[in-house]
């Protein structure tokens, strides 16, 4: 999250609104999702070294409820 909110700095098309656990939430133009997805995945996926992959669902909507679904 650290490494994601550091990448963010300089991003002025989407900001990142609140943490819940292991989720964040962004506010994007739904046009931009694929640049966040790309700008977040990685930076959460590589965080640290495991002996199993951490994978990063990604799902998005109007509301939390609709990413959820």
């Amino acid at each position: 999250m650290i490494e994601v909110d550091t990448a963010m700095k300089d991003v002025t098309w989407a900001q990142m609104l609140l943490t819940v656990h292991d989720e964040l939430i962004f506010e994007c133009d739904v046009s931009r999702v694929d640049d966040l997805v790309a700008l977040a995945r990685p930076r959460m996926e590589n965080a640290v070294t495991l002996d199993v992959p951490l994978r990063v669902d990604v799902g998005h909507g109007r509301t939390w409820a609709d990413c959820k679904a």
